[in-house]
């Protein structure tokens, strides 16, 4: 009966931060400049895979992602479906690798995959950008250069915004890594 609860459980928490990263990302619409948005709606999914591991938080990724398309988050954003699959499913699951953490949840560890996981996904964005969004580009600057400033710039901010309140969270309720088993 003890593992029943714990998945239902594992399965609640999936689905609360991933609204909740969701109703984040509603609440820093104003931070988005052209291809540039400023965010730390990925903060729930990073404590659920911490928590958990890297298994729900790509769930909680996936789940957010889709939240994003059938919201219309996406839409002005989708011009092919390999596009669509590389700036969403999989960048938004690629989040969930931070779950790495979860086997040794000290401050350096957690803060270490959480970067990582914000720079795979970017990772994923820099690639659907290099090869659907290229013609955004200014005149002579190749396609690559133009999504590694647009993606990297956004990932440097991102990825500060989130390790702070991730930082912030770890000293303030460390509690929210690690999940109460009964």
């Amino acid at each position: 009966m003890k593992s029943t609860n714990t998945k239902l459980i594992v399965m609640m928490e999936i689905a609360i931060l991933a609204a909740l990263s969701m109703g984040l990302d509603w609440l820093d619409t104003p931070f988005k400049i052209g291809p540039y948005s400023f965010s730390f709606s990925m903060v729930p999914i990073i404590i659920l895979a911490v928590r958990r591991g890297v298994g729900p938080g790509m769930i909680g990724g996936l789940i957010w992602s889709i939240l994003q398309i059938i919201t219309g988050n996406a839409a002005g954003w989708i011009v092919h479906p390999v596009q669509l699959i590389l700036d969403y499913p999989l960048a938004f699951m690629l989040i969930g690798v931070a779950g790495v953490a979860a086997k040794n949840r000290t401050l350096l560890n957690v803060l270490f995959w959480t970067l990582i996981g914000i720079f795979l996904r970017y990772t994923s964005h820099f690639f659907a950008g290099w090869f659907f969004f290229g013609s955004y580009a200014p005149e002579g600057q190749p396609a690559w250069l133009y999504s590694l400033i647009v993606n990297g710039s956004t990932f440097l901010a991102n990825a500060a915004i989130c390790l702070i309140f991730v930082g912030l969270l770890f000293f303030a309720g460390r509690r929210l890594f690690t999940p109460a088993e009964r």
